[in-house]
């Protein structure tokens, strides 16, 4: 488990209760809130809670909840946040996580990216899902982020190859707080489909995130991308891995 995410954990709780991460309370939070709307599911599964800030507010929304964070600091955070919620925690990953539990719904916020082995990571995902379970997972949109955050200098992109690299980055409202250390994978759409159709996931929909005028003045600039995409993928009926 990277360092990284040890060093930044306080530094993420910061920004996410000040208000300083505008896409985490103003983008993403009311995006899961309206899929849960529409939706209704009984049980959610978050995989890779983080800080546990998304977990503590869609609590509310579900009967049960189930939080994994492997990452130590991160988890310590996640203890504090959610001491009073009706969020279960636990210390790990999805590919360790030991369980006979299929829940209708399935998180993963900004972790795909981050993870080296896709492969792994969806084969655990889908041995907690049932027939009619949705897992979404949002990552940094892989045609735009390397324009928004420079990551990778021109001599080493190709956005038809896949690549690693720890990087550091800075939010908007917090340019003084570097959050480095993070392991970022850059991988072209297609890599996303064709793991997910490999696992025998359909994708039920694909967002593609923009947030409103008024939001994006938040920034202080607008938005001429979508900085962020989002799955929403379901088991495929008849087909076999």
């Amino acid at each position: 488990m990277p360092e990284g995410w040890n060093r930044v954990a306080e530094i993420r709780r910061r920004q996410i209760e000040s208000g300083a991460d505008i896409t985490f309370s103003r983008v993403f939070v009311p995006y899961y809130a309206n899929l849960i709307a529409n939706l209704t599911p009984s049980s959610l599964l978050e995989v890779g809670c983080g800080t546990g800030h998304l977990s503590a507010f869609l609590a509310q929304s579900v009967s049960t909840l189930t939080a994994l964070e492997p990452s130590p600091g991160m988890y310590a955070v996640a203890q504090k946040v959610l001491r009073r919620k009706r969020v279960r925690l636990l210390k790990c990953s999805i590919q360790d996580y030991k369980s006979d539990t299929c829940f209708d719904m399935l998180i993963s916020h900004m972790c795909a990216q981050a993870v080296e082995d896709l492969d792994l990571f969806l084969k655990a995902v889908v041995s907690h899902m049932h027939k009619t379970s949705v897992f979404v997972f949002a990552i940094p949109h892989p045609c735009f982020y390397n324009s928004y955050k420079s990551l990778f200098p021109p001599d080493e992109y190709d956005y038809m190859r896949d690549i690693r690299k720890m990087i550091s980055f800075t939010i908007t409202r917090d340019p003084g707080s570097a959050i480095s250390g993070i392991p970022y994978n850059h991988r072209p759409l297609s890599t996303y489909f064709s793991h997910l159709r490999d696992h025998c996931l359909c994708v039920r929909g694909f967002d593609e995130i923009i947030p409103e005028p008024g939001i994006q003045a938040l920034y202080g600039s607008s938005w001429e991308v979508p900085r962020y995409c989002a799955f929403q993928a379901q088991r495929c009926s008849g087909m076999t891995a």
